[in-house]
């Protein structure tokens, strides 16, 4: 080091020019970054999804969901396997290890799709290469005069096809509108009296429904193909087709029922603003692509949508955009990095009373600031919220002030002299190099444990680690090279240290206080321990959790109705939920997804509706509600005219993690595995009645998985025997003529849509219309249905859940006005009390609290390493165990009172990133320590005796620790008190370290001396 600071200073214009460089290539790395609002904290995962249209969830578990998971047993890296059957849908979810290759696990999935055995005509999907967190555009389809019906077609035929060209783009996928049909609804009076049935008309019409090749031939040196165009183009076409011939005369389609376009079965409608039944697309990122990138190139094409391609008449209106929330994210950024980085140069003059040392420091930070983006650039990562925000300018310059306050005070000392001021600049950072390197050198320690962080909290706060130790690295580079070269340039006149009444008498009463706490070392001590004693008592009422709820700056509320609810009866309700929503001043957009899109992506029903709610910017809210928290509180007293539908509130992007978390609707939740559904849901009962009076848990919600009313037709085998029937024969009809069969799809352009058969209306709409269904036996004769069969309601399975070849109920709730942690040990201690499950039977608590508990169980190991490492370094700085045993245990004992006490009177839980925050906070700390022990070394080596070495190394060192301390706490100030959107998670980080560092300087400046006269003796090895 001593080398390197000697060669810059020799070689002083090739430092600048480096220098230079350096800030071309961040500003060129810097311009290319891309910043997110948040990283994924999804975990990857692979979604099989298999519509079987009419089956009930039984049916569907059975022959398609665990054919499926048992498909896909033994797939590498494979930590979980989900999956929800319900009416007609399978969805079963495979999640992998974080940090697997994501296109290899997709590949795994496709490869064993051929083998399996499902029912005939079902064809399972893998879901698009997108994470649950990746929704980062959404839009509605506008018109004045078009109907849902024409605007869906246009979405799924021409919008969709467009933006899923766009690079980045995974899918698009539409919600909403109804899906055009080709409809033949029968009359099954005139099917009977032409000796008819509805599989024939499906037969018929699938059969006149095709285009023929007729090769081709040459006539008059042209060719010429052959083609036979027999393909149906419309309702005319569809009516003319012959379905027999009575007496010479044929029977056409039109004659044994109705013709006519219609829309398939609503499995859920889209709301937005004021239109009940609108059209909505979802674009989803593909894993991998940066989203502003991304979200550049969809707005491009939203642009060309609306100009060139689309009818005049219809418009794509975005009203969801991640560009916002990333619009948000790097002004809180800008703003905090602004004002902490005043507050580090204002710092910096006060101490130094110099402006040219003030900014000849400064420096260090743009500087650092670039290399790091330099490096990030190069390692080809992005940028978010907490990467980037979280920087603490007063650590990056640390080291820089160090060294330029011992560079300024030694040539102050020289004051009227004549000196070479390139010596006294290179035996000024000969005194300080060796300890700022270890000194940095330990701050990055700090930070490398949470390399070792896996799931959600290692993918949040390893960008932050990457961006912090490439800053450090940059800070020492410019301290060691550019910073001694800018104080022979600036300082080679002299500097003359002005007094600066304010520290003087700071330095006056520390010395008497000093005095006082080095005469009584061991009180010192003991007093310190027992401060830290008493702050470790405020561990209980602080609470733990996860990790803080990152604000979105928009609602995503979800309201869940009874189970059994009809489409029809939800669709009422939603409107006027919506524009309950829309009656608050601060909410600008509602839209509202009832039920599930067509693709059946989203594994719910009729119950279950959810709410975008955007809100207007914080600076905004001038009405009675100044904080998220309080318009909620004042929605749910609203929205409490709704008796027995229980209303969450989250936000758009932690929703989706939520679920993709738990696999339910919720971020907390107790799942109760055993194989029978009916001792599920009864322990489920008893677990929420639990979980309702426990303090702090709230929304407590059972996922009622029996009770779903069916109409079960039970086929007679004898009955049907007696006629010359099948059991495929009434199979068939009930499939056919009640619950309408595809027979063939209507070409129409690059558009095609589906032709069903099916029974009209009023003659399958309940259980007597469908028992007067005659039935065509081989005799001629037409037999009703309910002398086949018997028709009777009964209660089935609405869903059914499963985990690791496992079924399981799920209990939901939340947690309010407590901590997680707290609250859900609380619950778990209750259930266990109250709640005794059978044989077979287990609970476990999942979601957010799982997170918890892993991640506890990793800080649990990585404080203990981060301190090992820690005293390695020192042992290697100081060559004993003495000094480095002292500087661990004047950490221990002084840096975590402030953090506590901080989280205490904030109210702020224990989560990752306060512990995060501590453990930066131990290696900002153990600098200052560094700082004085290396000092008083030096004294002591150079003859100084051991109690005046001790006092006059404390004395002298006061203003750099002092001004490092201090620069660290205010470069973090900002972040610690900033509120809104895009601060929850970087707050307690900053809040623990700006406290713990304040407490740290005024108890360690007393601290350290007291530990250092206790265990220093005359044989000391002296490091410095």
């Amino acid at each position: 080091m001593n080398r390197l600071i000697g060669a810059s200073l020799a070689q002083r214009f090739l430092v600048a020019l480096l220098m230079l460089v350096l800030v071309g290539a961040g500003i060129r790395a810097l311009e290319r970054l891309p910043v997110d609002a948040y990283p994924d904290l999804s975990p990857p995962s692979v979604d099989i999804v298999t519509q079987w249209p009419g089956h009930t969830a039984e049916e569907v578990e059975r022959l398609i969901t665990v054919p499926v998971e048992r498909g896909m047993t033994g797939i590498p890296r494979t930590t979980s396997t989900r999956s929800v059957s319900l009416y007609g849908l399978s969805d079963v979810t495979l999640n992998f290890a974080a940090g697997s290759d994501y296109a290899q696990d997709r590949q795994e999935v496709f490869n064993r799709l051929g083998d399996l055995e499902l029912p005939e005509g079902t064809a399972p999907s893998v879901s698009p290469m997108s994470s649950p967190s990746g929704l980062i555009y959404r839009y509605v389809l506008e018109s004045s005069d078009r109907t849902p019906t024409e605007l869906k077609t246009f979405e799924d035929w021409v919008v969709e096809p467009q933006y899923r060209t766009v690079p980045g783009v995974a899918d698009d996928s539409g919600f909403g509108g109804g899906t055009l049909q080709y409809q033949v609804l029968l009359d099954p009076l005139k099917l009977a009296g032409l000796g008819l049935t509805a599989t024939q008309v499906q037969a018929a019409l699938s059969a006149n429904n095709a285009n023929a090749g007729g090769g081709f031939y040459a006539q008059g040196g042209q060719f010429y193909y052959v083609r036979g165009e027999g393909r149906l183009r419309s309702l005319e076409d569809i009516g003319n087709v012959v379905l027999a011939v009575h007496d010479g005369k044929p029977v056409l389609v039109r004659d044994v029922g109705r013709v006519a376009t219609g829309i398939a079965p609503r499995l859920g409608e889209f709301g937005y603003e004021n239109q009940d039944d609108a059209v909505e697309g979802v674009i989803s990122l593909r894993t991998g692509e940066k989203t502003q990138d991304v979200l550049k190139r969809v707005e491009a094409k939203t642009k060309e949508l609306n100009e060139r391609i689309l009818p005049p008449d219809i418009k794509v209106h975005p009203f969801y955009d991640r560009s916002d929330l990333v619009a948000l994210t790097v002004q809180v950024v800008r703003e905090n990095l602004v004002r902490g980085m005043l507050l580090v140069v204002v710092v910096l003059i006060f101490f130094l009373y110099d402006v040219r040392a003030g900014l000849i420091v400064a420096t260090t930070i743009p500087l650092a600031l670039l290399f790091a983006f330099t490096c990030l650039d190069l390692q080809g990562a992005s940028a978010n919220l907490l990467s980037i925000g979280a920087i603490d300018f007063g650590i990056l310059v640390d080291a820089a002030v160090v060294m330029a306050e011992n560079i300024y005070r030694q040539i102050a000392d020289r004051e009227g002299e004549s000196f070479d001021v390139i010596e006294v600049i290179r035996d000024a950072a000969a005194e300080v190099d060796r300890p700022l390197f270890y000194a940095v050198a330990v701050i990055v320690v700090s930070f490398l444990p949470i390399y070792v962080l896996s799931g959600p909290s290692g993918t949040l706060f390893k960008p932050m680690a990457d961006t912090m130790v490439f800053a450090l690295a940059g800070s020492l580079i410019v301290t060691l090279t550019l910073l001694p070269v800018l104080c022979s340039w600036l300082m080679r006149k002299g500097v003359r240290e002005r007094r600066n009444a304010i520290f003087e008498a700071i330095k006056r009463a520390y010395a008497r206080g000093l005095d006082l706490c080095l005469a009584h070392a061991r009180g010192t001590i003991v007093a310190t321990a027992l401060l830290l004693g008493a702050s470790l008592l405020l561990i209980p009422a602080i609470g733990a959790e996860f990790m803080p709820h990152l604000d979105e700056g928009a609602l995503w509320v979800r309201a869940t109705m009874p189970y059994t609810i009809s489409f029809d009866e939800s669709a009422r309700i939603t409107p006027q939920i919506r524009a309950i929503l829309h009656s608050f001043p601060e909410v600008t957009t509602v839209a509202s997804e009832l039920g599930r899109p067509d693709d059946g992506t989203d594994a719910t029903g009729f119950f279950n509706v959810e709410f975008y709610v955007a809100l207007k910017p914080y600076d905004q809210w001038h009405g009675a509600y100044h904080d998220k928290d309080g318009l909620i509180a004042a929605i749910n007293r609203k929205l409490a005219a709704f008796p027995g539908i229980i209303f969450n509130y989250t936000q758009p992007a932690e929703d989706a993690v939520d679920e993709a978390e738990t696999g339910l609707k919720s971020a907390l939740a107790v799942k109760v595995f055993g194989p029978d559904l009916a001792t599920l849901e009864a322990k489920g009962k008893a677990i929420k009645h639990v979980l309702e009076h426990v303090r702090g848990i709230h929304d407590v919600t059972l996922v009622q998985e029996l009770g779903q009313p069916s109409l079960s037709i039970v086929i007679d085998r004898a009955a049907i025997a007696r006629y010359g029937l099948n059991v495929d024969d009434i199979d068939g009809l009930i499939q056919t003529a009640i619950g309408g069969d595809v027979a063939t799809q209507v070409i129409q352009g690059e558009k095609q849509f589906d032709l069903v058969v099916r029974l009209d209306k009023p003659y399958r709409d309940g259980p007597e219309a469908i028992g007067d269904i005659l039935v065509a036996t081989p005799g001629g004769q037409q037999v009703p249905l309910r002398t086949l069969a018997q028709i009777r309601v009964t209660d089935g399975a609405a869903f059914i859940y499963r985990e690791n070849d496992s079924r399981y109920i799920g209990v939901q709730f939340s947690v309010a006005g407590r901590d997680l942690a707290g609250a859900v040990e609380d619950a778990i201690a209750q259930v266990n009390r109250q709640v005794r499950l059978p044989q077979g039977y287990r609970a476990d608590w999942g979601g957010e609290y799982s997170e918890y508990t892993a991640s506890r169980t990793q800080l649990a190991v990585i404080v203990p390493l981060t301190l090992a490492l820690i005293f390695l370094l020192l042992f290697t700085l100081y060559g004993n165990f003495k000094f480095p045993l002292i500087t661990v245990a004047g950490v221990l004992l002084s840096a975590p009172v402030g953090g506590l006490l901080a989280l205490w009177l904030t109210g702020t839980p224990f989560s990752v990133s306060s512990g995060i925050g501590f453990l930066a906070l131990f290696g900002v700390s153990v600098q200052t320590a560094v700082v004085y022990i290396s000092y008083v070394n030096e004294l002591r080596r150079n003859g100084t005796p051991l109690a005046e070495a001790i006092r006059e190394g404390a004395i002298l060192r006061l203003r750099p620790i002092m001004m490092t301390a201090l620069v660290a706490a205010l470069g973090l100030l900002p972040a610690a008190m900033a509120t809104g959107v895009g601060t929850d998670t970087q707050r307690p980080f900053a809040l623990v370290i700006v406290s713990g560092l304040f407490t740290r300087l005024l108890i360690s400046v007393f601290l350290m001396p007291a530990l250092y006269a206790v265990v220093a003796r005359p044989g000391d090895r002296l490091e410095v």
